[in-house]
């Protein structure tokens, strides 16, 4: 008897500490998500991301709602809205969906129709070197809404689509603000669905600031995968003279994985003159002449 109670003591307690530092580490990064500074709390979420447990979800949620009782306070500043949504779609559970439509609904209402880009370098920003999700480059302090919203359209588009997400996605393409119309439009093509396409189409015969065509045209040349008159506008797309289309194209070239676009990728990049869309296209055409599973 004294030996299974000595057996069993040896087995259960490497359980028992490790729960115990499992709980532990929560309760660290709950701490720091009331932090009032915002790296601090962006680098909570990122430890509740990337460990490998669903127990963070609802602490990554909690984050993006913020507090309504303390409407300054830096926990609600868009930034920590922004990282928490990008949270979630790596995340990839259900669960956030009616919480990132109730953010997105109460945080766009009073977005103006156009957020003026300020002059920043490639180095300032959100976006690493291989993003091209936004036209905007602030500093993390300085993440506009508009931005945040964006970013909650694509990770609802990235989770499993239900019909409230749907809607709310397909009324972003109807925006008057013409980054959510943009955002709506990689939403769309995240999803998977095809049947969006025809909403992309009527969306992008309306359609005249050129970012935002752009974005819709990628989204519906990435859901149709055929080398027609879309796939063509794409590579044109390629000169365009705003380097944000520039990207925009490229990258769709990329998600598309057709081998018949690195010729042309491998020819616009003879005559790029903006240093961060080059560096991408140079990604890009390394990535559709590699071998890799489509």
């Amino acid at each position: 008897m004294i030996r299974r109670f000595v057996w069993l003591f040896y087995v259960l307690l490497p359980w028992a500490l490790l729960a115990e530092s499992s709980e532990r580490f929560f309760e660290i990064q709950r701490t720091r998500l009331s932090s009032s500074n915002v790296s601090e709390i962006r680098d909570a979420i990122d430890q509740l991301t990337f460990v490998n447990s669903s127990q963070g979800i609802r602490d990554i949620i909690s984050a993006m709602e913020g507090s309504p009782n303390f409407p300054t306070s830096p926990a609600n500043a868009p930034a920590v809205k922004f990282y928490a949504a990008k949270a979630l779609g790596i995340k990839g559970d259900k669960l956030a969906v009616p919480h990132l439509i109730k953010t997105y609904q109460k945080e766009s209402a009073n977005i103006s129709e156009h957020n003026p880009l300020k002059v920043r370098t490639w180095k300032d920003g959100v976006a690493d070197s291989t993003s091209v999700s936004s036209p905007y480059f602030y500093e993390e302090a300085e993440i506009p809404i508009t931005l945040t919203c964006g970013e909650i359209l694509r990770t609802l588009g990235s989770l499993p689509l239900t019909s409230e997400s749907e809607s709310t996605i397909k009324s972003a393409l109807l925006s008057s603000n013409f980054y959510l119309r943009s955002s709506a439009a990689d939403a769309l093509y995240l999803s998977g669905k095809k049947e969006a396409v025809s909403n992309l189409s009527e969306a992008l015969s309306k359609e005249t600031v050129p970012y935002a065509k752009i974005s819709i045209l990628a989204a519906v040349v990435g859901l149709e995968r055929l080398p027609n008159q879309n796939y063509k506008a794409v590579l044109e797309s390629l000169v365009d003279k705003d380097p944000q289309v520039r990207a925009k194209a490229s990258d769709a070239l990329r998600r598309l994985n057709f081998r018949i676009s690195a010729p042309y990728l491998e020819k616009v990049i003879q005559t790029e003159s903006d240093s961060k869309v080059l560096k991408q296209m140079k990604s890009d055409y390394q990535f559709l002449i590699s071998f890799h599973t489509p």
